[in-house]
């Protein structure tokens, strides 16, 4: 529940891993509220403000007018998400060793689900899987110390998607002034967030993620058995994503 806000934000900081709606949510932020989100697509990570890091304490340069806003993604779609294509991987390099225990990247048009469940590199940082790095990036948003509790909300994207007009306005009573006062709230956009051809269009993604069988299609017993074994528990608590159909918490 949004606190009663004292003030306004002037700025908005958006945060997730990828293909966790980042780039949709910035669209619609911008296109609603009179604010400048602080980081977006083109923001790299040799920034302190890269959207896609797992921080450890509060980003340099997050000053007390910006809104956070941590976008998370349901882990087993989000897997499918980052290996729907080997492009999706973006910065996650999954590795193998040779014979003499010197690291081997794996190329990158050869990339496919499998490798989520190896050892890879994010950020200058090795995990044992992807799941890993889900654990990690999504328990630093939970972290006090590393956003504030007082300018920081944890938005799920399946709500995004399914209750858009719930979320924006709960991100409006967070103190996110209005560009247009007193109008209809403009609707979500249909399209592609980034225009990419991997990437699903509004419709296209309401009907994948209200199919509760499309969350562990195409994975192995094995594999999901390492995401059952490697899995936060009390994340998945916390973001309703724990139960036999988390699909069940955001379909509408």
């Amino acid at each position: 529940t949004p606190p009663r806000p004292r003030k306004t934000f002037k700025k908005a900081l958006v945060m997730g891993l990828y293909h966790s709606c980042t780039n949709a949510v910035q669209k619609e932020l911008e296109k609603r509220f009179d604010i400048t989100v602080a980081n977006d697509w083109h923001t790299g990570k040799e920034g302190s403000l890269w959207k896609h890091r797992a921080n450890g304490g509060p980003p340099a340069g997050l000053d007390a007018d910006t809104l956070v806003i941590l976008m998370v993604k349901e882990p087993h779609f989000w897997l499918k998400s980052c290996s729907r294509e080997p492009r999706n991987f973006f910065e996650l390099q999954p590795f193998s060793e040779n014979d003499q225990g010197r690291r081997e990247d794996i190329p990158e048009k050869s990339k496919t689900l499998e490798h989520l469940f190896m050892p890879l590199e994010h950020d200058a940082i090795i995990y044992p899987d992807a799941i890993c790095l889900w654990n990690d990036v999504v328990r630093s948003y939970f972290d006090d110390a590393v956003y504030s509790e007082s300018q920081a909300v944890v938005v799920r994207s399946e709500d995004f998607l399914f209750r858009f007009r719930e979320v924006m306005d709960e991100l409006a009573a967070w103190g996110l002034v209005e560009r247009e006062p007193g109008t209809t709230p403009p609707e979500p956009s249909a399209d592609r967030a980034k225009g990419h051809f991997e990437c699903r269009t509004r419709n296209q993604a309401l009907e994948f993620y209200a199919r509760a069988e499309n969350r562990t299609l195409e994975f192995s017993a094995e594999q999901l058995a390492q995401l059952s074994r490697g899995l936060d528990p009390e994340l998945l608590r916390r973001l309703a994503y724990d139960g036999a159909d988390p699909v069940a918490s955001w379909v509408v």
